[in-house]
């Protein structure tokens, strides 16, 4: 129970940027947009992606679709993964850094051309 309290709370700090990336990120791993929201509001890549939003913040916001078993030489899957909830499927969708974890699947990588302003809304298609 307390852990879906977290969940909905967190939910409900989404907005249209949000909105906006994840969107981008399920279409292009061909999942539906709520199974990518549902995995990435586990643990803290919410903030991640805050950090990527406010002025002097993260330059990029990388996200990673792949096998939840670490290939051979990988690092091991941080807790805060979550799966994509299709039947049979192994593969998880998370916010990284690139460090933590190798990359042995799918990277959707989001980039600032100018850190110093602020991402909202209303610029955040540029």
């Amino acid at each position: 129970q307390k852990l879906r309290e977290e969940r909905e709370a967190k939910r409900a700090q989404l907005d249209g940027r949000h909105d906006y990336i994840l969107s981008i990120v399920a279409s292009c791993l061909g999942l539906e947009k709520s199974d990518v929201e549902d995995a990435i509001l586990e643990g803290n890549q919410i903030d991640r992606m805050e950090q990527f939003f406010v002025a002097n913040g993260l330059p990029h916001l990388m996200f990673y679709y792949q096998d939840t078993e670490p290939a051979e030489g990988a690092t091991a899957s941080p807790p805060t993964q979550l799966d994509s909830h299709q039947p049979g499927n192994t593969k998880k969708v998370f916010v990284t850094d690139g460090r933590d974890v190798a990359l042995t699947g799918v990277c959707i990588f989001f980039t600032r051309a100018n850190t110093l302003k602020t991402i909202t809304s209303e610029n955040i298609h540029r």
